[in-house]
């Protein structure tokens, strides 16, 4: 009895961290929605495809908007498999724009329609935001380890180790939504003049 009545706690409270989770980012996609950044299925939010991995030009438009930045008004075919219609007609003027504000390198590809992982949308997305971050070339961590020690440190992700992952867009979801959060709280801060790395 006793063994069974621990069994069913472990379980409720396995069910309740997974619906708070999936909640959350429900809230966050439908704030991502508001703000126009991500289709609005608030009235069907299975649409928002929770589960299903995030392609590499799908960040891109994100950290265009994170970074407020607008879209290019044309392509100027920076990268050699990125046109404005190649692999469509949305990721080019989104891409390129980051390429020019130095947010992204550049490189000879993008490869927009690979998936990205989530150490990788990570320094995508610290970089949109403003935080000045660089790869410190002489510590003995990684790159992925190195960007997500930043991230936690300023309060825009929980710890995570599995940085190779392929991000879900419900992991980007919530991502993006407190990044932006962040953004906003800094962008307030500086108006005040109570802004500085230290108090982040």
């Amino acid at each position: 009895m006793y063994k069974k009545i621990i069994s069913l706690v472990v379980v409720s409270l396995s069910v309740a961290a997974v619906s708070a989770s999936y909640n959350d980012m429900i809230e966050a996609a439908n704030n991502l929605a508001s703000d126009g950044i991500i289709n609005d299925h608030s009235d069907n939010t299975s649409l928002y495809n929770l589960d299903d991995n995030v392609l590499r030009q799908e960040i891109a438009a994100v950290a265009r908007w994170v970074a407020w930045l607008s879209k290019k008004s044309s392509c100027d075919n920076i990268f050699t498999d990125l046109s404005a219609t190649n692999p469509n007609s949305w990721a080019c003027v989104n891409v390129e724009v980051l390429v020019d504000n130095n947010l992204i390198s550049k490189n000879t590809t993008f490869r927009p329609e690979d998936k990205i992982t989530k150490a990788e949308t990570i320094g995508m997305l610290i970089k949109a935001i403003g935080f000045d971050y660089s790869y410190n070339t002489a510590s003995s961590k990684w790159w992925q380890e190195q960007i997500v020690d930043f991230a936690v440190a300023k309060w825009v992700i929980d710890r995570f180790y599995d940085y190779n992952s392929d991000a879900t867009r419900g992991w980007v979801f919530e991502v993006a939504d407190t990044t932006i959060k962040k953004d906003k709280e800094i962008k307030k801060m500086k108006e005040e003049g109570t802004y500085s790395d230290e108090t982040l």
